[in-house]
C-alpha cells in the first residue's frame, strides 16, 4: 500500500497495484477490510471529499468514483491519442474542482509524458501541459496567492530530477530545481497553504519569494512533510517520524528495519495515522493528542 485518504479516524482508505483481491483496504475505526473491486486493476491513487464522495485513478487513464456504496467508472481520458496514461495521484480543493494527474511513458518507456486532467461543473477535461516533462506527482493551489503548484519528477537513465512550478494565467513557470540525491524537493498542504521542501529547508511562498519556515540540521530529513498548522509539522526521517512543533524537532518513533519509508499520512485535529513499509510488511502507525 502506498497512497492514504480518509476523512476521519473512523472512513480511512488505501489502495495498491499489488494482490487484486486485497488492493483496496478499508478502516471503519475498528478493523481493516481488503478487497478487490470489478474493473479497478491497479489503482495507483485515491483522494476524496466525504464517505460517498471518493476517487480512484488508475492506468489506462481511467478514474473511478464511489458513492458510499458503489464503484463506478467516472472517466476514462486520453491525451494525444495515448490511452497509457497512469493517473499517479489525485488532489482536489472541492468536488466541482478536482485534478488528477500524472503521465505516460515517453519514447524511452519512462513516465515524461505530463499529465493534467480537471473535473469541473461535470466534466473531465485535459489541460495543458505544454512546457511540462516527467510525472506529475503533486498539485495543491495555494490559498495565499491562489495559484497552482506542481512537483514534477523527471526520469532518465542517468539521474532523476525533481521540478517544482507555479501554474498561473495558462503558464508554468519553474521555481526550483533539485537532482536526486540524499534530498530532493517537494511540496504539501497544510492548512490551505503550499509548503515548500527545497533540500533540507521548509519554506512557503509569499509575494513570489520562498520564505524559510525552518531550516532542518538534521541530516536524516527524507524530505516528506504532512501537518496541520506551520507549527504541528511531521517530518519522515531517513530513521523514523519527527515532529515540529515550532521550536523543537523531536522523534515520535524509529523505524525497525533500514529501508523503510513513510508512504502516505491522514492527518486530523486529534489523531493521525501513518503507512509506513518496511521491507516485506505495511505498517499503519496511529497517534493521539493527549
Amino acid at each position: 500500500y502506498y497512497r492514504m485518504w480518509g476523512s476521519s479516524p473512523s472512513n480511512l482508505w488505501m489502495i495498491s497495484s499489488s494482490n487484486w483481491d486485497k488492493s483496496i483496504a478499508q478502516y471503519n475505526g475498528e478493523k481493516w477490510s481488503l478487497y478487490g473491486e470489478p474493473g479497478i486493476i491497479n489503482p495507483y491513487s485515491i483522494y476524496g471529499f466525504s464517505s460517498s464522495n471518493m476517487y480512484i485513478g488508475m492506468e489506462r487513464g481511467q478514474i473511478w468514483k464511489y458513492d458510499g456504496v458503489n464503484w463506478n467508472k467516472s472517466a476514462e481520458l486520453t491525451k494525444d491519442g495515448h490511452i497509457d496514461i497512469v493517473f499517479d495521484n489525485i488532489w482536489g480543493e472541492s468536488s466541482n474542482n478536482l485534478f488528477a494527474f500524472g503521465a505516460y511513458p515517453d519514447v524511452n518507456g519512462l513516465a515524461n509524458n505530463s499529465v493534467i486532467a480537471n473535473y469541473k461543473n461535470n466534466n473531465w477535461t485535459m489541460l495543458n501541459t505544454d512546457g511540462l516533462k516527467g510525472i506529475v506527482e503533486r498539485l495543491y493551489k495555494n490559498k495565499t496567492d491562489g495559484k497552482l503548484y506542481l512537483q514534477v519528477v523527471k526520469f532518465s537513465n542517468t539521474h532523476d530530477t525533481t521540478f517544482i512550478y507555479d501554474f498561473s494565467d495558462g503558464k508554468y513557470s519553474k521555481l526550483y530545481t533539485s537532482v536526486w540525491d540524499s534530498y530532493w524537493a517537494n511540496i504539501s498542504l497544510i492548512n490551505s497553504e503550499v509548503y515548500f521542501v527545497l533540500r533540507s529547508e521548509i519554506a512557503r511562498r509569499i509575494n513570489n519569494q520562498f520564505q524559510t519556515v525552518i531550516k532542518l540540521e538534521n541530516t536524516n530529513f527524507y524530505h516528506h512533510i504532512w501537518g496541520r498548522l506551520s507549527k504541528d509539522i511531521f517530518l519522515e526521517m531517513k530513521d523514523g517520524l519527527a515532529h515540529y512543533n515550532g521550536s523543537n524537532v523531536e522523534y515520535l518513533f524509529n523505524f525497525n528495519k533500514p529501508r523503510t519509508h513513510i508512504y502516505g499520512a491522514a492527518i486530523f485535529d486529534t489523531e493521525v495515522f501513518f503507512l509506513v513499509s518496511e521491507p516485506g510488511l505495511n505498517l499503519i502507525y496511529r497517534g493521539k493528542l493527549e
